[in-house]
């Protein structure tokens, strides 16, 4: 028999034992050890670097991060704002930071009822302020619902944020343009639907000198199927090209065929983020105020306003600078990172099968998946939103639900028909790893589940809140370092090694859901900060060619080309040149010059680079058939 793991950061093993039961004991004890049930059971909280590493990690500071930016310097582009320790205590909004800062001339009474508005009570509150007084807010969005709701307060609050930048701190009463933009990160028919359940987006009639944009960026079970999908092909390549190699055949598996025909869009979904990372940006540095918000404000709005502000302040291209953007922008205001990285694990991803059983796919776009927004527990996004008609679109996505269980109960059917003896009196001992085990029905629910085969990231209802937000950020990162090679201080190793910590559970950063959680567990003074890796070997994460404050004075602000996106080999432990045919980055210019196609220290050819223009799907990348290979 065997036992086959599979790895979040995409490292996937296979421990084979001629003897079935201590491969049961293998099986029943990694079980245990990785299904706990809190976070004070991580390894992180027994973890104990030496002494010498901890003086040398970046400590996040919200009054420092404030004052440089100048918020409340008296005649500067802040002067008309002002920091409030209202949540201190974490009434207001319980996954905000303790600080926060808003428009001066609004009290923190305004701020009570405007919070009421929102959903989760989190009101729009200072982001980012940038050198010319535009500024970057973030919030969650509005509790509209069918009857049209509004909220005076909350009108106040955005006019008090767009007359921040006027000299006298109000907004000029006959002055009609509506050059500031309040960004729904969503596709609109999620949006719409959304008034359902009492949410929706904004009325512009409400809100003067702002327009709305909608960015069509999809939810976290979208971007969770798309990881599957991608991942799916990577596993059954790798087996395609072992089987291939012991029967001595030397023909590679056609890895680049399976990754198109897999019709993941991971490639699309990064460019939709790009887009919309483009916009904020433009907007921002043309001096006009920009509110990001999508359903409940902690995955798509931390996306497009950290990449905002990596964009757009050179200090958080900096290895100092950008851990206090993930501190800020993530950890502060609420991602929640237990839930989406599955950190605590669940019985379900641990399953028995038989050998002769043959997997039936399984994405999320099931029928039980189109009620449910992307990260938001209780909002009402769907899927992609691609047709003309939402009713077509629920219509056949119910349908390849149902098209989906019917194929699941003919395999089901099918493998009961095989006459196979399963008295071992083993599994008197351990009944819940028989292969036709089926759980006690829960009181609690009333129902009872039947174990299916194979861990797949979401296919449980406890992971139907996991989902690639913090690793789609990362490597919407590595697509601006690889365009703007010299404007970062650090390297793809420093990367790497996020993604990597994100899932390994060894450092507090990456844990918990929001700072009310991790306050009650004393995670900062338990655990160590990742930080402290870096401040140990700096050098280790140094950009070999960042300029410095050469590229700080010439170009400060620096935009995303969604065109230009490529596959990120090293996250997906891959290794074919195909993937990235130069392991150097170059810039758009590099890639846009007319050179000598001789010359194999340029890069020039668009399929060379596995560059993807916005209107073509992942499947039409013109990508070589190679093997994937797959290493620790």
């Amino acid at each position: 028999g065997s036992i086959r793991i599979r790895c979040h950061h995409f490292l996937f093993v296979t421990l084979r034992c001629t003897d079935i039961r201590r491969l049961y004991d293998v099986f029943a004890t990694v079980k245990h050890l990785a299904c706990v049930g809190f976070l004070e059971q991580l390894y992180a909280f027994d973890y104990r670097p030496d002494t010498a590493n901890d003086a040398k990690a970046v400590e996040y500071d919200a009054h420092a991060e404030f004052r440089r930016m100048g918020v409340g310097v008296a005649g500067g582009v802040g002067q008309h704002w002002r920091v409030s320790e209202i949540n201190r205590e974490f009434q207001l909004c319980a996954t905000y930071p303790p600080v926060l800062a808003v428009p001066a001339r609004i009290s923190d009474t305004t701020l009570t009822y405007a919070a009421r508005y929102r959903s989760k009570a989190r009101l729009p509150v200072l982001s980012y302020l940038h050198s010319n007084g535009a500024s970057m807010t973030r919030s969650s969005q509005p509790m509209v619902g069918l009857k049209q709701a509004r909220s005076v307060q909350d009108e106040k609050l955005v006019e008090a944020i767009v007359a921040t930048s006027e000299p006298t701190g109000m907004v000029p009463r006959f002055r009609n343009e509506r050059n500031n933009i309040i960004i729904d990160a969503r596709p609109t028919t999620n949006a719409v639907v959304n008034r359902a359940i009492g949410a929706g987006s904004e009325n512009m009639d409400h809100y003067r000198q702002c327009r709305k944009v909608y960015l069509g960026i999809d939810n976290i079970h979208v971007m969770r199927d798309a990881l599957n999908r991608l991942a799916d092909a990577a596993v059954d390549a790798a087996d395609v090209s072992a089987t291939a190699s012991d029967l001595g055949n030397a023909e590679p598996a056609g890895m680049m065929a399976r990754i198109q025909s897999s019709r993941s869009s991971w490639l699309s979904h990064l460019q939709n983020i790009l887009v919309g990372v483009k916009t904020i940006v433009e907007a921002i540095d043309a001096g006009h105020h920009v509110l990001v918000h999508c359903s409940d404000g902690w995955d798509r709005t931390a996306q497009l306003t950290s990449l905002a502000q990596l964009c757009l302040d050179p200090y958080y291209r900096t290895i100092e600078g950008f851990a206090v953007l993930v501190e800020k922008e993530w950890v502060s205001f609420g991602h929640q990172f237990t839930l989406r990285n599955g950190h605590l694990g669940h019985p379900d991803r641990f399953t028995v099968v038989r050998a002769g059983r043959k997997r039936v796919p399984e994405h999320s776009e099931d029928i039980e998946d189109i009620d449910r927004d992307v990260g938001e527990t209780e909002s009402a996004d769907d899927g992609p939103q691609t047709g003309s008609s939402i009713f077509g679109r629920f219509a056949t996505r119910a349908f390849r639900g149902v098209q989906s269980r019917i194929s699941s109960a003919i395999q089901t059917a099918s493998d009961n028909l095989d006459d196979i003896d399963y008295t071992d009196p083993f599994f008197a001992e351990y009944p819940e790893l028989h292969p036709d085990y089926v759980r006690p029905v829960d009181p609690s629910t009333g129902t009872s589940a039947q174990q299916k085969r194979g861990f797949r990231l979401g296919r449980t209802k406890h992971d139907r809140e996991t989902s690639p937000v913090f690793q789609q950020f990362l490597d919407c990162v590595y697509q601006l370092w690889v365009q703007h090679p010299t404007m970062f201080e650090f390297n793809e190793r420093f990367l790497l090694d996020l993604f990597y910590h994100g899932h390994a559970a060894q450092f507090g950063t990456f844990l918990g859901n929001n700072m009310q959680e991790r306050t009650a567990i004393q995670m900062q003074e338990r655990t160590q900060r990742v930080w402290s890796v870096v401040g140990h070997d700096p050098q280790l994460y140094r950009n070999a060619v960042y300029q410095g404050d050469e590229a700080k004075r010439e170009q400060r602000v620096i935009l995303p080309e969604p065109r230009f996106v490529q596959y990120w080999s090293a996250m997906f432990s891959c290794h074919d040149p195909a993937f990235a045919k130069c392991t150097e980055p170059a810039t758009r210019d590099e890639l846009t010059t007319e050179t000598d196609p001789n010359d194999p220290t340029v890069r020039t050819d668009p399929d060379e680079l596995t560059v993807k223009p916005t209107n073509l799907t992942d499947s039409d990348l013109a990508l070589s058939s190679n093997v994937w290979s797959l290493d620790a």
